[in-house]
């Protein structure tokens, strides 16, 4: 049996930053009416060739992605966008509501190339929606401007979300927004992940 590599903190040669990063958000800049989050959930591969996550990035297990203060960053009247997989949809729910949001629905991402699996070979992904108080859907025109819960786009890179997904989200829900384990700096949002510099470790990159 393959023994699993111990766990290591997401920010792996900043983990004495780790939660103080958290501090400065909550510090020195707004809370968030919109958080969007990817967190590497533990998928281990198992068998003779290694095919999970751990190859990678680092994992986190459950109870240290439900550890995040998540709450502390999120306004009374909040969206929460997290991404989980077929395997982790009910610990998603739980990590949801964890950090202090109801579950609503979710959003399926059908790729166009068939994945691994045991029983079924993997052709989607899912994006859990929750909502914190109460934030209605946004009018735009006279009209409510609404997403869809299933939506058809190319599989990118490992791990790599779809574009198509952040629209959505602008469309629905309100600035200010982060993302979190974020791999790049997007206009308009605040990001906070592993992937950026240490100098963009919390940015916000300004709409044009």
């Amino acid at each position: 049996m393959q023994q699993r590599r111990p766990w290591k903190p997401f920010f792996s040669e900043k983990s004495a930053r780790f939660y103080d990063i958290f501090r400065e958000i909550r510090e020195k800049m707004k809370k968030f009416r919109t958080i969007y989050a990817d967190p590497p959930w533990p998928m281990y591969g198992g068998g003779r060739i290694k095919r999970g996550s751990d190859k990678y990035y680092h994992l986190m297990g459950v109870k240290n992605i439900k550890r995040l203060p998540v709450n502390r960053i999120a306004e009374t009247n909040c969206h929460l966008y997290l991404w989980t997989t077929n395997n982790y949809i009910k610990e998603g729910i739980e990590v949801m509501e964890f950090w202090g949001f109801r579950y609503i629905t979710t959003i399926t991402w059908v790729k166009d190339k068939i994945g691994l699996g045991q029983y079924f070979r993997g052709l989607t992904e899912h994006c859990l929606f929750g909502v914190r108080g109460i934030l209605p859907y946004k009018i735009i025109n006279g009209k409510r401007a609404q997403g869809e819960t299933a939506f058809f786009t190319k599989k990118g890179k490992h791990s790599e979300k779809p574009e198509e997904m952040r629209q959505m989200i602008e469309l629905v829900s309100y600035s200010p927004r982060i993302e979190l384990f974020a791999r790049k700096k997007v206009r308009g949002w605040y990001c906070w992940g592993d992937s950026l510099t240490k100098k963009d470790l919390i940015s916000y990159c300004k709409e044009d």
